[in-house]
């Protein structure tokens, strides 16, 4: 990898969980993100022509189709207002209530590329609300 790439990290996600770039999956253009495991693991892999078979031919994987696209809907609707509206130090508490395991699975770095901010910044916060 490139030293000098900077890293944005736009999701985070725990073991289970699923992850896709549903944009490029939808339109068949290339993607422009990459999807990196930080841990060895196992993953399912679908490709379009496979999934869409399934949703034709089963009710179950339509119903999965659906869900999943709404809930990617909701999550990205939801991270996109937590960037716009709320500061830096709203979203780190967002994610300490919603998602506390991630401050173990993940390094500082990671999650204050996540929350949108540099590491000196999260640092900071984390200072600051250990104070009170």
């Amino acid at each position: 990898m490139d030293d000098q790439l900077v890293e944005t990290n736009l999701l985070l996600r725990s073991a289970n969980e699923f992850i896709t770039d549903y944009e490029s999956f939808i339109s068949q253009d290339p993607s422009t993100l990459w999807i990196q495991s930080i841990e060895r693991g196992e993953a399912i892999l679908l490709n379009r022509t496979g999934l869409y078979y399934l949703y034709e031919t089963s009710f179950y994987w339509n119903k999965f189709g659906r869900i999943i696209s709404e809930q990617i809907f909701i999550n990205s609707k939801r991270r996109t207002e937590q960037l716009l509206f709320l500061s830096p130090t709203e979203r780190y508490m967002l994610l300490l209530k919603h998602n506390p395991d991630y401050f173990q699975e993940y390094a500082l770095k990671h999650i204050a590329s996540y929350l949108g901010i540099t590491p000196q910044s999260l640092s900071r916060i984390r200072n600051q609300l250990s104070k009170h």
